[in-house]
């Protein structure tokens, strides 16, 4: 039936029709063709209705496809203008190894880990654990998110990052990862749509995309979601919830103000929605604010996690829970945890205890601002930005150069970074960026030696040779 009609089709998958459902073969398609470079981010795709009778297949089957294709994040639709390729799709490309670290034999500026200069004093802590009269109890079944003494810590915890709660607010999880899969889980459904920030963190995108739930992007300045902005995109959609990262945004490190955080409250309380707000890095202080779920408590669900404070080795988290939602909370820990460590909590409560906790995030905060301040020296004339002692900062790249081919670039020479593709949300992309970790590069030296290697590729002029390890 080829006719003008299909040649003008935008996209003419070729499928092979055999043993695989021919919806897996639609999906596979479009992966394929994106990686040949056929598709590129922002292509339009035809109407569904169109690629069906071009294909010879019932409507149903195609849409099977596109839903799939869209929960992995490969595609978008947009009412009233058609269904396009991700802007970040390219992104695909796993940002780690197998195994879950950085790749080998780079500088790493991509990953952002803890700072592990004070991990003696963590294994101090797990020491004096191991020989006190609780470590029988860490071997047994239970449930920390219900133990008194455990929500008793989870508040001392949040009280040191301005959220003052009650215990009976706390539940106690397995990270912050660990904690957005049961809010997500728990309060909401595939096809929910949940309010993002432009850029956001990856690790929240991939989730919410393994899902079924969307994203939708808010248009974002240097103090963080645009209110306005939000409000608009409630009036025009149904938005079920918001996730914030208020104190230090992953990957732009703006910090939101005062004004800014109680404008975002009002919009949540107007139209009902729930907050989810991912703490993780308030530890730093970089503003000492409340944060947004201080203004609406009622609505929100608030998550502070001790891996990037303490160690990436303690795998403990706390929510504070809104009375609302507790009881799905509940049910969700349940069923997704069954339990938390009872060791790791145990360390942790150890070193909240002795004050060990807070000597361990003053150095972490020492070590951060003088990071920051040799990545501010590096990049002096260009647009760096970020505060004072934030564990990665976000590089606007110079016209004419390309957040992706940066990064490409960077791995050449012998570093790696993330470009803001690897971010993004939607297919608006306002500007090329990538975000520099200052925390995973062992020594100051070593970073030293990675940033004046970027600040080589912005100017064309490499100012150091490639590293090799």
């Amino acid at each position: 039936m080829a006719g003008f009609f299909y040649d003008d089709l935008s996209w003419q998958p070729e499928l092979s029709r055999e043993s695989k459902p021919v919806y897996q073969e639609i999906v596979n398609a479009l992966r394929r063709d994106i990686k040949r470079g056929v598709l590129r981010p922002g292509d339009r795709l035809p109407p569904q209705r169109e690629l069906a009778d071009f294909l010879g297949l019932n409507l149903s089957t195609v849409t099977r496809a596109f839903k799939i294709c869209e929960q992995r994040g490969l595609i978008f639709a947009t009412v009233g203008k058609g269904t396009f390729i991700s802007s970040d799709v390219l992104a695909a490309e796993e940002a780690t190894t197998a195994d879950g670290t950085s790749a080998p034999n780079l500088i790493d500026l991509g990953m952002i880990f803890p700072l592990h200069d004070q991990d003696q004093d963590i294994v101090e802590a797990m020491r004096h654990v191991v020989k006190g009269p609780e470590i029988e109890d860490c071997l047994s079944y239970g449930a920390p998110q219900k133990k008194a003494a455990d929500c008793e810590l989870g508040a001392q915890w949040l009280e040191k990052m301005n959220f003052a709660v009650t215990p009976e607010h706390i539940f106690v999880v397995s990270g912050v990862q660990n904690a957005l899969a049961i809010i997500l889980t728990s309060l909401f459904a595939a096809g929910d749509k949940i309010a993002t920030d432009r850029f956001t963190y990856t690790g929240f995108k991939n989730l919410a995309n393994m899902l079924g739930i969307r994203l939708v992007p808010v248009d974002m300045d240097r103090e963080g979601m645009d209110a306005g902005e939000l409000r608009r995109v409630c009036r025009s959609d149904k938005i079920k919830g918001i996730y914030l990262m208020a104190e230090c945004q992953n990957p732009t490190a703006y910090c939101m103000p005062r004004a800014r955080r109680e404008q975002v409250a009002q919009v949540i309380r107007e139209n009902g929605l729930i907050l989810l707000e991912d703490d993780t890095y308030a530890f730093l202080k970089n503003t000492g604010l409340k944060p947004v779920s201080a203004h609406v408590p009622e609505r929100s669900v608030y998550i502070s996690g001790t891996s990037k404070a303490l160690s990436a080795g303690l795998r403990v988290a706390f929510l504070a829970v809104a009375q609302a939602f507790r009881p799905r909370i509940d049910l969700g820990i349940r069923n997704i945890n069954l339990m938390t460590s009872h060791f790791n909590t145990e360390v942790v409560a150890h070193l909240v205890r002795t004050g060990a906790a807070d000597e361990i995030i003053r150095k972490k905060r020492v070590e951060a601002q003088a990071r920051s301040a040799l990545a501010q020296q590096i990049f002096e004339g260009f647009d760096l930005r970020g505060t004072n002692r934030d564990y990665f900062r976000w590089l606007i790249l110079p016209d004419g150069i390309h957040g992706r081919e940066f990064e490409a670039q960077a791995k050449e020479m012998g570093v790696s970074v993330f470009c803001a593709e690897k971010f993004v949300v939607g297919s608006d992309f306002p500007f090329d960026a990538v975000r520099v970790s200052l925390s995973a590069a062992p020594t100051r030296e070593q970073l030293r030696q990675g940033l004046m290697i970027l600040k080589g590729l912005l100017t064309q002029k490499p100012q150091a040779e490639p590293f090799i390890i």
